[in-house]
């Protein structure tokens, strides 16, 4: 099946709502693949997906195991299923979303309790701008202090922190919960 424009154009679209992410910097890119990562257990390139975006200029044609990749990120099979049955999709990941905390719904000094498994729990505060600070961390690798910024916490998915600062260490990307995701995300304000 030839790639349609528009059928890229919507999974472009619905890899941005999964990830709660706007593909718009070289950062923004750099996150994808680790999401890419995690979920599929495969690796695209940082400059395979900013062809695939338009962020630089490249091939006319986009091979199929990649578009695959990015459709299995979204909860497909490949890209056949993908372009069969993405207009059926909306229920399905509104259903996921639904259980969601969108940081930019929080304001500044809102705190956010988390829990993953196994036993794992941390306090974070909202700084702002969809930045949270480390309150407090029970049994998990997160340190009081520890800064990062990230834009949705999803009930039952891995939380990818990114810009994850600790100390003078320069920013990295920070995953918690792998393994079942998260068990707890609860706004609490102070």
């Amino acid at each position: 099946m030839t790639p349609n424009e528009n059928d890229i154009l919507t999974l472009r679209s619905m890899v941005e709502e999964s990830v709660s992410r706007k593909m718009k910097t070289p950062a923004d890119f750099q996150f994808l693949t680790g999401v890419i990562q995690e979920r599929c257990k495969e690796t695209l390139g940082v400059t395979t997906l900013k062809r695939i975006w338009g962020y630089i200029d490249g091939y006319d044609t986009t091979r199929y195991s990649t578009l695959s990749v990015l459709a299995r990120c979204v909860g497909f099979h490949d890209w056949d299923d993908f372009c069969e049955n993405h207009n059926r999709a909306g229920e399905s990941s509104n259903m996921v979303l639904g259980r969601a905390l969108n940081a930019a719904s929080l304001d500044v000094g809102d705190c956010v309790n988390i829990s993953w498994s196994p036993d794992r729990r941390v306090q974070l505060e909202h700084l702002g701008n969809e930045r949270f600070e480390v309150l407090r961390s029970e049994n998990s690798k997160l340190k009081p202090g520890d800064t990062f910024h990230c834009t949705c916490f999803i009930l039952g998915e891995p939380l990818y922190l990114d810009n994850f600062v600790r100390g003078a260490n320069p920013p990295t990307l920070f995953v918690v919960g792998n393994k079942g995701g998260l068990t707890e995300v609860r706004r609490k304000r102070e």
